[in-house]
């Protein structure tokens, strides 16, 4: 199988990575300088968790250099994933497949529509990784990734790469309610990632404080509610235990929205507490904690932006102003 990772960063590197270790498996890794040319260079190196590792597959700039593929997996942040999809258009237009690791809501659909194709897979994972320096990404997280379709037609294909990363070391499972699965993960995300990367606080910090824990816990169910809105059945019975669990089990994690706030990116909040503000929305359901945390992540991210900056520890929210910002 050939394989194209588009949005090689730490994510898409560590997969591509161990996949290019299976018999007959061709790995490209497209991605941005200069984690790209020291790929190239020297192999991309992989530390942490999983031990230290150096491999050496190809590696690019653009997808138009690919001249065919049969799968094309996408790790980009959800608001580049069109682009990235589309940027492999010629690839899907001859035959491959597309299979996006990413959080958020609805860019399976995007992409179907932008694409014209229904070979379409999803994925979430709970893995970790850092890309620390050009060409060297560090494991922290060892974690569930589950791997589905919302078109019967893929299934197949589904429980084939389901295998194939069984084979390299993840810990993989198929599943048939891949919607369920985002919904689940996004409901975590919801209440974990903006409130870690208000307070910069991390997932553990974020657990044990009792009024963070008691501001995640009115996230997840205002979010709830859109789930039993939308008739989605979750993967999990109670989802606030749940996501209060995961920020227990992954206490040492920084989450991503944190990190792209540290770093002066844009966020994925639009993605996660925003599509659930919208179809919210569209119920005629009240979620005022999830738009007050949407609001003042937005207002960091715009002011990281403007100012071509980081977040340094003085913009970050002491715990107390801000739950009294949403609470009120």
């Amino acid at each position: 199988m050939k394989i194209v990772v588009v949005g090689s960063g730490a994510i898409g590197s560590l997969y591509g990575a161990f996949l290019s270790r299976l018999e007959d498996t061709e790995v490209i890794l497209v991605g941005r300088n200069p984690h790209i040319t020291a790929i190239q260079n020297k192999g991309l190196k992989i530390n942490g968790i999983l031990g230290e590792h150096v491999f050496h597959l190809k590696a690019m700039e653009n997808a138009s250099d690919v001249d065919e593929a049969d799968l094309v997996i996408v790790t980009t942040k959800t608001y580049d994933t069109v682009t990235a999809a589309l940027s492999a258009k010629h690839l899907i237009d001859t035959g491959a497949s597309l299979l996006l690791i990413q959080n958020g809501l609805g860019t399976e659909e995007l992409v179907a529509k932008a694409l014209d194709t229904t070979r379409v897979l999803r994925a979430t994972t709970c893995m970790g990784a850092l890309r620390t320096s050009p060409g060297v990404v560090t494991a922290t997280g060892c974690g569930l990734t589950e791997i589905g379709s919302r078109y019967p037609d893929n299934m197949e294909l589904v429980e084939k790469l389901t295998q194939m990363m069984k084979q390299v070391g993840f810990d993989v499972r198929s599943s048939d309610n891949i919607e369920g699965v985002v919904w689940t993960k996004t409901l975590v995300n919801c209440g974990i990632n903006p409130v870690g990367a208000l307070t910069g606080l991390s997932n553990g910090e974020v657990y044990k404080n009792r009024a963070l824990r008691g501001l995640i816990v009115r996230l997840v169910q205002e979010a709830v509610q859109v789930v039993k809105a939308l008739g989605v059945e979750l993967t999990t019975e109670d989802p606030v235990r749940y996501a209060l669990g995961t920020a227990k089990a992954t206490g040492n994690n920084i989450n991503s929205m944190l990190q792209d706030l540290r770093a002066g990116k844009r966020t994925e909040i639009d993605a996660i507490t925003g599509e659930v503000i919208r179809l919210a929305k569209e119920f005629g359901i009240e979620t005022p904690s999830s738009e007050a945390v949407y609001a003042l992540v937005k207002a960091l991210e715009l002011k990281n932006l403007e100012e071509g900056k980081g977040l340094t520890r003085v913009d970050i929210l002491e715990v107390e102003d801000l739950v009294e910002a949403i609470t009120r």
